[in-house]
Formats: C-alpha cells, structure tokens, sequence
C-alpha cells in the first residue's frame, strides 16, 4: 500500500485523561489507542472492531474486518505509515466499505484536526476517518 503522510493541525487540548500523554506540538501518537467512530461521515456499527493503534513505531488496527498494520515514523510536522500490510478474508457489509473507504485515506497524506474530549478526526481528498481515544 501506498505510503501516508499525516499533518497535524492543532485546535484543542485534550479532556480524555488516556490521551494527555500526547502532547500536541510533541507531534507523537507513540503508545495510543483510537476507536474509529466514522468513516467518510457514515457511523462505524455499535459491534465489531473498528480501531487504529500506534505503538512502537507501528500503525495497526481494523476497520470491522481484516486486520492491518505498517511502519510510522515522525518527520517534522508529519507521521509517514509505510509497509502497510492486511490480512485478505473477504469481507461483507458494513465493514467492506469501512475497510475499502479506510485504506484509501490512511493511503493518502492526511491532516488532522483534534477537538475537544479526545476526539480526532484524519482526512484528506479521500475522505475522513472520525477517532475517539480509547483508554
């Protein structure tokens, strides 16, 4: 998979006690857990493993289905995920349009924006992904 490219845009401080150890201009996700809450604006479903983690220089999670992981690295203002890998099940809906709509933005360079109560929201021309810190 194509390589993604993250930005930070800083616009609030966080008010989840999980997430205070990410200092915003420190520019590090290293050691965080994120529920995916939506996808290009479409609600994840209440069951089922929708979540990004960042741990030990990796990105990892699912989008309902198949489990991904890759390389981050910190560069400046931006985090690069390189070497991202999935397994291949095939997948029904709902979680075949979240993993398909996921890849495509996690492939693209992303800003992201923080707002209030630990939430976090990726995008860019490909759509967005809604996060929410998880403890």
């Amino acid at each position: 998979m194509a390589a993604a490219v993250f930005r930070i845009v800083t616009s609030a401080a966080f008010a989840t006690a999980a997430c205070t150890s990410i200092a915003v201009d420190a520019r590090s996700f290293e050691g965080t857990r994120w529920h995916v809450t939506a996808v290009n604006g479409r609600p994840t479903p209440a069951t089922g493993d929708y979540r990004l983690e960042f741990k030990d220089g990796q990105i990892g999670g699912r989008f309902g289905c198949n489990s991904f992981g890759g390389r981050v690295a910190v560069r400046g203002e931006a985090l690069t995920a390189d070497q991202i890998a999935a397994t291949q099940m095939g997948c029904s809906e709902p979680s075949a349009f979240f993993e398909s709509a996921g890849f495509a933005i996690l492939s693209q360079p992303m800003l992201w924006q923080w707002t209030e109560g630990g939430k976090l929201t990726l995008s860019n021309e490909a759509g967005s992904i809604a996060l929410e810190c998880l403890p």
